[in-house]
Parts: C-alpha cells; structure tokens; sequence
C-alpha cells in the first residue's frame, strides 16, 4: 500500500510496514521540514517501484520490512537508487548492525524510539550533504580512473615511439659506424704501407681521410648518447680515478687529429693532483669533444692545452685552451644548448651536428661537476669542468642535490649493503664489484666498504625496492648462465634504509658519513 502527500520541497520516501510507526515519523518529518513532500511505501517492493517511478532526495527505511529483512533492504535499497542517501530505522539500538548497515551504503541509523524533529532534521540534512559528497568523490574517481586510462595507453604509445626512435637510431648509428670503421682500418693500412710505398702527399690525404672519418664517428657517438640520456638509459659508472690516467687514456686521439690540422698540442697537469670520483670513460669523452672542438676552431697557427689543477678544497678542474676565434659574450650559454652552433670564418669546414657540448655537459653534471665557458673574441677560449674529489661525503651531498633539481626525479633513496664471504678471492671481489656498477643507473651511486663490502645507494622508493631486488636477481641469473667461469660468487643484501630526499637531504650525507672512514678517503 503506497500513501502519497503532497510534495512541495524536500522530497521524501519512507518505508515503514507499521501504521503508529509511519504516523509518528511523518508528523515528525512535517515538523522538521513542513514543505516536505512525502511518499509512504509498506513494504520493499512498494518502495522500489516508488523509486522508479519518481525521484526522491533521501530515503528513510526500516531494517523489518514483510518482505525484507535485515542488512538485505539495505543492499536493495542501496542497488536499486545509489543517486539517493538512505537513513536505516530500527526499534532497537544495536551498534555492530548500525556499523554493518553504514557500510552497506546507508548514511546514518535511527533508532524509533529516539526519533524527535530536531533529530530528523540533523540527520536528514547531513546524510544528503555526506551522500552528496560520496557521489562528487565517487565522480571524480571514476573521471581520474577514465583519465589514467588514456594516460597509459597514451605512454605505452609514447613508449613505443620512443623504442622505434631509439631503435632507429641504433640501427643508423651501427650502419654508419661499421662502413667507417672499414675506411679507418683500410686508410691506416695504407697508411702503414701495407700495399706498397706511400710518398708524404700521399699520407697527408690518407690522414685527412683518417681525421674526417674520425669525425663522423664522433657525430655517430653523439647520437647514440644523447638516445640513450633521453631514455634514461646510459649507465654511470662511477669510482675512484686519477685524473692524469683518465686524459692520458684519450690523448694518443687528441694528438692525431692536433697533427692532422696542424695544431700544437700542450699539457699542464699540476703535480699530487688529488683522485676524483667519476665515471673515467665518460669524463674522457668530455675531454675528447673539447679538445676536438678546441682544434676545429683554432687560428693559424694553431694551439690548444690541456690543463688540470686543484679547484677549491673539494674539487679538481680540467681546462680545454684554444687560440681560436672566440665565441660573442651573448652566445656563451647559447653553445650549450642542443643543435647550437656559432657562425664563424672556419664553421663551413668544421660542420656538426651542434651535439658536442650540449653531451659535454651532460656528462659532467652525471658526474656532480660543473662546465663553464670564458671566451674572448679574436683571442681564443677556456672550456672547464669541475670534479669532485674522492670524497664520499661530498659525492653524496651533491649526489642529493642532482635528485633534487630533476624535474620529476626520485625523492627518495635506499641505502642497500652487499657483503661477500670473506675468503673470497681478489678476481671474485673485482668480478662482484663491476656486477654491482653494471646494474646501478646514473641516478644511483656505489661506494666500496672494508671487508669486501659495498654501500649501494639507489635512487628508488620503498614501495619499488622489490622490483630492483628482483632486477637484481633476474641480471646476476642470467649472467651466470652466461659466465665461461662459472656463476659470481654469492654475496648478501641488506636493505639499510629508506629516506625521502626532498624533506631529509642532509640524513642520507650523514648515513654515508657514519658507514664509510672519511679518514680513508678523503684528500685535505
């Protein structure tokens, strides 16, 4: 049996089975809001019809019904009109049923014999406002849930076409560099006189066919770096190196190509130069793409040096010297920028890809270095790097700041400790240490410990360590499916901890500070 009263504002559906029950409510429900408009439903199937037919801003519904009972009315209740707040009425107080019911859907529970105006009236109005609210944010959540939907079939395009972009250029970088290792090997032959005399003229034209050649594979090397800086994807493998090595490594190129133009090439390393903390192959690519830019661009004659001394207490600094043209005081940040390159007399012959500095640099803050440029037109320039001294401390404080100034980098760092069994022979410590380097990515860092330990820390969330412990396992499994001498020796994890860099920078420098003898390490 369905009662209907006249609905003005408030529009409301009570399903109550009991006529005394049913009166008291209403008249209660008239006084707290007398231009309510009232639909009274007997039983559930009344009410569900009632709730198609029209539509109301809140339900009042008791939990014994002729043809419900219980938590079920509700669960109707709540399927049948999810757009209304439901308000549950009962004859008893029973708090564990009142929790069950709110967490079926309801927004509040009464009990009858309570039941006063003032009452209805809160209830009624907070359940229509908390309802209305749980709507909005159910709303949003399906709206963000439609959103990160697109987003990761957008990614997964994005990452596609990142994958062919960096294919692409993999495949063109592989077949320009095996056609011009052919053409270097056979003009050295040449060269070398393997196939028969060769006059001075001869060998000036062979060298030039040596520099251009070089060159392209300079662009070829430029390119493969900069796919795999966008992707996140080239590895920095950082340790203790002499600076002295690291450009004694790389200056038998240098001084070919100074030869080939005819440029004189000198060096000033200052003595007891203290060990630096970097990735030596990279640092020597640095210095390599200077030196190369410096000897395009000289006058002549020509000359460059090659220079390295003590910057301040914690830092070395490597100089590139030209005689140059010079670079205009208006474009001396300019030449960093990706595909920048300066109009000068010599650029016709010297023509690029406008890559080499901007990778320089690149590679230098990979390092926690700094590059700076001083230049004077018509007199030449100085291009120079910083480095850090092996000092772990100093290395992890600017360690820090680099996650910090990445735009959308990781926050937090994870302090990992690999310890190998103490018998472990010399090659098995060296074999372990360059497995730990392979797997560490350029926002990661590897610190050598006493008694074959290290200190790892990686640049990932609490909630990814599984991942790149799993990683871990996955790299060290399938190398040792692969290791003519057998699988590494085995060596333990122990995760040190977690801390979020952007609120507590300083604690992971001092958790460094506190695991490694500074004593040890660093240079006064």
């Amino acid at each position: 049996m369905v009662i209907a009263e006249q609905k003005t504002q408030l529009s409301i559906l009570l399903i109550e089975d009991d006529l005394v029950d049913g009166e008291s409510i209403t008249r209660s429900l008239h006084k707290a809001f007398p231009d309510c408009g009232i639909l009274r439903a007997s039983c559930l199937g009344d009410a569900l019809a009632a709730v198609n037919e029209s539509l109301f801003d809140v339900v009042l519904a008791d939990l014994s019904l002729p043809d419900s009972r219980g938590l079920d009315s509700v669960v109707s209740m709540v399927q049948a009109c999810p757009q209304n707040p439901l308000i549950v009425l009962t004859g008893h107080a029973d708090d564990e049923l009142s929790l069950a019911a709110i967490a079926e859907g309801a927004q509040d529970y009464l009990v009858k014999g309570r039941i006063n105006p003032e009452l209805l009236q809160r209830s009624i109005r907070y359940a229509i406002q908390r309802h209305a609210m749980a709507r909005n944010n159910d709303q949003l959540l399906q709206t963000l849930r439609e959103r990160d939907l697109l987003l990761q079939t957008k990614n997964k395009k994005l990452e596609k076409a990142c994958r062919t972009a960096q294919k692409f250029v993999d495949n063109v970088s592989h077949e320009f560099r095996t056609p011009l290792t052919v053409i270097m090997e056979y003009a050295s032959l040449l060269e070398d006189g393997i196939a028969g005399p060769v006059s001075d003229e001869q060998a000036k034209l062979l060298g030039v066919i040596d520099d251009r050649a070089s060159d392209l594979n300079n662009m070829v090397d430029d390119m493969l770096d900069v796919s795999k800086l966008e992707s996140g994807l080239l590895g920095a493998s950082r340790s203790q190196c002499t600076v002295a090595e690291i450009i004694e490594h790389v200056l038998p190129a240098i001084r070919r190509k100074a030869m080939v133009r005819d440029v004189r090439l000198e060096l000033q390393i200052d003595d007891d130069l203290p060990d630096v903390f970097c990735d030596s192959a990279k640092v020597g690519r640095v210095i390599v793409n200077l030196a190369i830019n410096a000897i395009k661009f000289t006058r002549n004659p020509g000359q460059v040096c090659i220079s390295a001394r003590r910057h301040g207490e914690t830092d070395v600094s490597i100089a590139v010297t030209d005689n140059g043209v010079g670079i205009p005081i208006d474009r001396q940040r300019e030449i960093f920028n990706r595909f920048a390159q300066v109009k000068t007399e010599v650029r016709d012959s010297t023509k690029g890809f406008g890559l080499g500095l901007n990778i320089a640099q690149e590679l230098v803050e990979i390092n926690f270095g700094k590059m700076d440029v001083e230049s004077t037109e018509g007199v030449g320039s100085t291009f120079s790097f910083t480095l850090p001294v092996n000092c772990p401390g100093e290395v992890t404080r600017r360690f820090v700041d680099r996650l910090a100034e990445v735009p959308d980098g990781p926050q937090s760092v994870t302090a990992i400790r690999a310890t190998l069994q103490e018998d472990a022979s010399e090659s098995a410590v060296l074999d372990v240490e360059r497995f730990l380097v392979h797997i560490l990515r350029q926002n990661d860092l590897i610190f050598p410990l006493p008694q074959r330990q290290w200190l790892l820390l990686v640049s990932v969330p609490e909630i990814a360590l599984e991942e790149f412990l799993a990683r871990l396992d996955k790299e060290r499994q399938q190398i040792n499916r692969n290791r003519p001498r057998g699988p590494l020796p085995d060596f333990r994890i122990d995760v040190e901890g977690t801390w979020d860099v952007s609120r507590h920078p300083r604690d992971v420098v001092q958790m460094v500070n506190q695991q490694l003898d500074q004593e040890q390490y660093c240079v006064a």
